[in-house]
């Protein structure tokens, strides 16, 4: 009888000990679903960046355009707010901005935007068969649209979030409209 009773406390020993370990998230752990997060893209200091240059940095892809009247300037807006709530812990995230438009988004245009949100936020871009293969990778969703406008166009896209961990792995995806403080919250547990 105490070989059971002693079994018993271990194994419950146990569950709770791996169960103090499990994160719970706002934004959907997607760390099972498989994503080729690899890219090769031009930063808007026109230096080649990919994901090893961000290792022991969590970093937050958000994929958009600079012409985009609300979605995107809104979430730009929250990731700025996030890095506000993370406070001294904000130099451990990397926001990665990746144009769905290279024809209009030059390395220019990039850096005249996006860092008008945070400085330390960088936009990439690359040749339209550059860019259509992280968007597959991604699997994100996105068509011109004719809109009658100077330009000719807009862009209808996915707006969520991508969060990777220091190591480089997928880990979170975060829909559009998350709150700062939840995301925060969630990064903060990355860090």
């Amino acid at each position: 009888m105490k070989k059971i009773v002693l079994l018993f406390l271990t194994l419950i020993c146990l569950i709770s000990c791996q169960n103090s370990h499990d994160q719970t998230f706002v934004g959907t752990d997607i760390s099972s679903v498989p994503i080729d997060t690899t890219f090769r893209l031009k930063d808007f200091n026109g230096q080649i960046r990919t994901l090893e240059d961000f290792k022991g940095k969590v970093v937050v892809i958000f994929f958009g355009f600079t012409h985009c009247p609300d979605i995107c300037p809104t979430t730009l807006t929250d990731l700025k707010k996030t890095m506000t709530l993370l406070k001294d812990k904000a130099s451990d995230v990397q926001v990665i901005f990746i144009t769905l438009d290279p024809a209009r988004d030059t390395e220019d245009v990039l850096k005249k935007f996006i860092p008008t949100f945070n400085s330390s936020f960088l936009g990439l871009t690359g040749s339209e068969s550059d860019i259509n293969k992280v968007i597959s990778q991604f699997k994100i969703f996105y068509q011109k649209v004719n809109d009658g406008s100077k330009s000719g166009y807009t862009i209808d896209h996915s707006a969520g979030l991508y969060v990777l961990d220091k190591k480089g792995s997928i880990k979170l995806h975060t829909s559009h409209g998350q709150k700062p403080e939840d995301l925060a919250s969630d990064l903060a547990k990355l860090i």
